[in-house]
């Protein structure tokens, strides 16, 4: 018996030929109430509302053997739709017609090649503005909703980064309907229109090499981050470690996390690394909190408890970062750690540089002291160098199949 298909239709100003065809012959219809009132639906169709409950129905909507359409706007695998049904139902029983998407739509009003865009949404999101990701890129379409409309959303990239706000941007607002405007210039015009508050409305940043690009979060200064009497990875430090790292999309465990400076710049640096940030101290945990919505990251966890009790719950690392702990910890996030994973740890108590050093010999792969030097002023005008404590850095990388 040949399998019964769900076709799943995107609407743009209108349907396709072939999505006509479908909708003549549909027994249900599912979608947007707005959609659902379109001329093109059967009147004969049974109708089912996307509303609040629809995640509960489709499961019974969706097993009726009726020919089945499902309406979407625009794509519906791209923020849509899609990724809801395909929870319910296997991917080849799905058909995907898409249509254009907002931003292809409002790229084309611009006339801006968009092969190398960068997308971003913040659609149904109350996430901070992942600012530096969104400034650096030559050129990104961020989707907002009736909350974050582009004129919010440009808003809140000044504020991040106040330099941004000559940058080169556009908006398209309720494009594809009759009252349309798409609105060209800098960011902070753009955030100061009040046409470009409407819900239905996407922010393009367009490529500009005039204004000032956020750097990479790389050792930023240690007033960039709250944390609890200088007990935070300076920066020198944190860029080594990061280093020896060797970032890649996984898993990062940052132990100990104080302020999260580490697991925190590794999530900067790392879009597709997941970082858990693991702290006992509830202030520690507040401050790290504060520098996660800073940064405007949405792959950081924070987890709050003793490591030694936390470690069998968490997701298996590919990557370990331990600023000073006990023998205990080290070992056992070693065993945790995936096959060919990195541990990296720092210690400045000679008692634990003393067990790194004694430590899983066999997988050792580097061991090292860093002691950084800072000019600092002593009288107006006359400095010298003044020697901070060292601190050991020590590499461990598991071998594969162990």
């Amino acid at each position: 018996m040949k399998e019964r298909k769900i076709d799943v239709v995107g609407w743009d100003d209108g349907f396709s030929g072939q999505a006509e065809q479908l909708l003549s012959q549909a027994q249900l219809v599912i979608g947007a109430p707005r959609l659902l009132e379109l001329p093109q639906i059967p009147t004969a169709a049974e109708k089912a509302a996307v509303d609040g409950k629809i995640v509960q129905r489709l499961p019974g909507l969706l097993a009726r053997e009726l020919r089945t359409v499902v309406l979407a706007t625009g794509d519906p695998l791209y923020y849509g739709i899609g990724s809801t049904l395909l929870r319910f139902v296997p991917a080849e029983q799905l058909v995907f017609h898409p249509a254009p998407t907002a931003f292809q739509k409002l790229f084309a009003r611009l006339g801006q090649p968009w092969e190398q865009v960068r997308l971003f949404s913040l659609h149904g999101r109350k996430d901070p503005v992942p600012f530096r990701a969104i400034l650096s890129a030559s050129l990104a379409a961020v989707y907002g909703d009736t909350q974050r409309p582009a004129r919010k959303i440009a808003a809140e990239l000044i504020a991040a980064f106040p330099a941004a706000a000559d940058r080169a941007a556009a908006c398209g607002c309720n494009l594809g309907l009759p009252d349309e405007h798409v609105l060209r210039g800098s960011l902070s015009e753009i955030a100061a229109d009040p046409a470009a508050g409407v819900s239905l409305s996407v922010l393009a940043l367009l490529p500009d090499d005039r204004t000032e690009k956020p750097c990479l979060p790389l050792g930023l200064p240690d007033d960039s981050y709250d944390h609890h009497r200088n007990m935070i990875t300076h920066p020198e430090i944190r860029a080594i470690v990061l280093s020896k790292l060797r970032l890649a999309p996984g898993v990062l465990w940052d132990l100990g996390a104080g302020s999260g400076s580490v697991g925190i710049e590794a999530a900067g640096a790392c879009p597709g690394l997941q970082v858990i940030a693991v702290e006992k101290d509830p202030e520690r945990v507040q401050h790290i909190t504060a520098n996660i919505a800073r940064e405007g990251l949405t792959n950081v966890r924070i987890c709050q408890g003793k490591a030694g009790e936390l470690l069998d719950e968490l997701p298996r690392p590919t990557r370990i970062f331990i600023g000073g702990g006990g023998k205990d910890i080290f070992e056992k996030a070693f065993d945790r750690l995936a096959p060919g994973g990195i541990l990296v740890m720092t210690a400045v108590m000679l008692d634990t540089i003393g067990m790194m050093s004694a430590g899983l010999r066999e997988h050792r792969q580097e061991f090292l002291t860093v002691q950084i030097s800072r000019a600092e002023e002593i009288l107006p005008g006359s400095s010298m160098i003044r020697a901070e404590n060292p601190i050991a850095v020590g590499v461990w990388r598991k071998g594969a199949g162990k």
